[in-house]
């Protein structure tokens, strides 16, 4: 099953759990997260997607006489249409985005520019810029960092 990270927006797997809420979880770059799981929403869609896609590389496998191997997930993990907030240039955000504009864009930018790493590291850094309804913008699944 896979599952949305609330304060990235991040697609997880569940690997196991460890402790009182504490999951660990996989990215699609085999990149291990603990989490809490009150932070985990479950993407039924995404889940799916993630199954048949592995199905239709396994067959594939088989029919070219190859034995199935599991595909890594870099493979299976559903293509991720999101906005992500760090890697996106002020003119892709103002593009993307509905109530954003060019100069908000730019603002983001300069946001992201002071933080450290210059990155966001969580969507609720954003909510410093008051312009923009970030909470609709989360709820519509629309952007991300990473």
């Amino acid at each position: 099953m896979l599952y949305r990270y609330k304060p990235t927006g991040a697609l997880l797997e569940k690997v196991s759990v460890h402790g009182d809420g504490i999951v660990m979880c996989t990215d699609a770059q085999d990149e291990v997260h603990y989490v809490d799981e009150s932070d985990l929403i479950p993407q039924l869609q995404e889940t799916t997607e993630k199954i048949k896609t592995e199905e239709r590389l396994t067959a594939q496998l088989a029919s070219e006489g190859v034995k199935p191997a599991t595909p890594t997930k870099k493979e299976i993990f559903p293509v991720d249409t999101r906005v992500n907030i760090n890697t996106a240039s002020a003119r892709q955000l103002a593009d993307a985005l509905p109530g954003v504009g060019l100069k908000t864009a730019r603002e983001i930018k300069d946001l992201q520019s002071s933080m450290l790493g210059e990155k966001f590291i969580k969507l609720d850094q954003l909510k410093s810029i008051k312009r923009i309804d970030w909470d609709e913008l989360i709820k519509d699944n629309l952007i991300r960092v990473e």
